[in-house]
């Protein structure tokens, strides 16, 4: 008999069936540890992979580097779609479709060019302002004719816009679905029907009421129309009065208007010389004035001419 043979016949019982001997576990084998992606590594494929501003990167740059490399996902696809998650979460706009159209724009005919990109300055300015740096520009310049400042009548400023939120003025504003012009040397208004106030400093709920009621007893001692509607703001610093201003030919004496208002803003309405609207009434003011807390006020038209734009 073989020794394989005897081998088998010691495996086997009494019974003649096969028996199994014990066996001891595998022993684990230790790996050493994966070596980290280090900052300076992680942070150069950021920057290789999504092409994004110096601001956006030192907005955002240190977590989506530290993202990625909790991921250990370095492919530029990865990384381009963190920095643009994290982007919408941090920035309010997604960098990497910035960076596409930063792109596109330097591949425009300049004038071009520069029509599309004030249309995108109006939606996020901070994407798109700072490009003359951030991306290759054509070698030929739009010509200096078709410069025209953002808030200027030829390229309006949206009214949600963070700068006229923060109370910066312009001299054409779109709000609520209309062209608003500041009443300025070089424009006249035409029929307006309606008129937006912004004041240099906020507006709280109860001056808006107070600068409203002013506004419209100004507008009715220029001409009795139908009134005004109530007032709808547009920005902490702003709001907007619907007057018809065609009714009492109200149009035609709004330099009046002008002069009444910012008057009583500050002294109030004329003081009353009877008692005609009341017992006790005489001497009283329909509308209390601010003093000298009183705001400045830009008067802006939904209709006019502007001959300085």
């Amino acid at each position: 008999m073989t020794q394989a043979q005897q081998e088998q016949q010691h495996n086997r019982d009494t019974g003649g069936r096969y028996t199994t001997k014990p066996h001891s576990e595998a022993q684990g084998v230790q790996l050493p540890p994966l070596e980290l992606v280090s900052d300076e590594a992680a942070t150069h494929a950021v920057h290789d992979a999504t092409a994004m501003t110096e601001p956006e990167l030192e907005a955002i740059g240190p977590e989506v580097v530290e993202t990625i490399k909790h991921t250990r996902n370095f492919t530029p696809q990865h990384i381009r779609a963190v920095a643009s998650q994290i982007g919408h979460q941090r920035l309010g706009y997604d960098p990497i479709g910035a960076s596409a159209i930063r792109n596109a724009l330097s591949q425009m005919e300049p004038e071009a060019a520069h029509y599309a990109r004030n249309f995108l300055n109006q939606r996020h300015p901070q994407a798109f302002s700072d490009q003359q740096s951030t991306v290759q520009q054509p070698a030929a310049q739009p010509a200096p004719e078709l410069e025209h400042p953002l808030g200027s009548p030829d390229n309006p400023i949206s009214a949600t816009s963070d700068a006229v939120q923060t109370g910066e003025v312009f001299d054409t504003v779109v709000s609520k679905g209309r062209t608003y012009h500041r009443a300025r040397e070089g424009m006249a208004p035409m029929e307006p029907q309606a008129v937006r106030l912004q004041a240099d400093q906020e507006l709280t709920d109860d001056d808006v009421m107070k600068v409203a009621q002013i506004t419209g007893y100004s507008l009715r001692s220029v001409g009795h129309g139908e009134g005004a509607s109530d007032p709808v703001r547009d920005s902490p610093y702003s709001f907007i009065l619907y007057n018809d201003t065609t009714k009492g030919d109200q149009y035609k004496r709004l330099d009046r208007f002008q002069s009444l208002l910012h008057t009583y803003v500050h002294q109030g309405t004329p003081i009353r010389s009877s008692n005609k609207k009341g017992p006790g009434t005489e001497g009283t003011r329909k509308i209390e004035g601010f003093g000298r807390q009183a705001p400045q006020l830009e008067i802006y038209y939904d209709d006019a001419e502007v001959f300085d734009g």
